[in-house]
């Protein structure tokens, strides 16, 4: 019984603690968003910003440079070869309001956009001439992920190849049956 009045005092101790402002630190190498009445956008820069929790949320974010891993897939070339790809995207965030405001998940969304650039690239070009030029495949690379990400709130500072080697892709579906039999496929 006691718990319970202790629980409920403590609920309208933080009740009023939302009518009261609050201070917050914005670090240098980050940037916030303050979503004020839960509609009006506002950036914050490094520094000091106040704010009143019973009508604002914010969002801070890294802006300094950052990596993004691509996932290793298997992609074709131009002269039908098949090949593993993996990459790392090195970018910074230049406009947060962009980065926060208008995109749900950045970091996922860059590996996503990053990927279909990366792939539709690579698919353009022989595995020759991928080969034979790999610091000029690389800044094509760093274009075209940065005119993927265009309106994202980021730039693109690098592309390069993690992992880039030919394959054989065997592609087996697990649910395969003929007629009222299941196919086993041992593995």
């Amino acid at each position: 019984m006691l718990d319970r009045a202790f629980g409920w005092i403590g609920e309208i101790f933080q009740t009023l603690m939302k009518l009261i402002p609050w201070l917050v630190i914005v670090p240098a190498t980050h940037a916030g968003v303050a979503f004020v009445r839960g509609h009006r956008i506002k950036e914050w820069r490094p520094g000091l910003h106040w704010y009143w929790p019973v009508a604002t949320t914010y969002k801070l974010m890294v802006m300094v440079r950052q990596t993004q891993l691509v996932q290793t897939r298997v992609v074709m070339t131009s002269d039908m070869k098949t090949v593993m790809v993996g990459a790392l995207v090195t970018y910074y965030v230049d406009d947060v309001v962009q980065a926060v405001a208008k995109i749900a998940d950045l970091p996922s969304d860059i590996m996503e956009r990053s990927q279909g650039a990366i792939f539709t690239e690579i698919s353009r070009h022989t595995l020759g001439e991928i080969q034979s030029d790999r610091g000029d495949f690389s800044r094509k690379l760093t274009e075209r992920v940065g005119d993927a990400l265009n309106g994202y709130g980021v730039q693109v500072l690098q592309t390069q190849l993690t992992e880039f080697a030919p394959c054989r892709a065997i592609a087996i579906n697990g649910h395969a049956a003929v007629g009222q039999y299941a196919l086993w496929t041992g593995m």
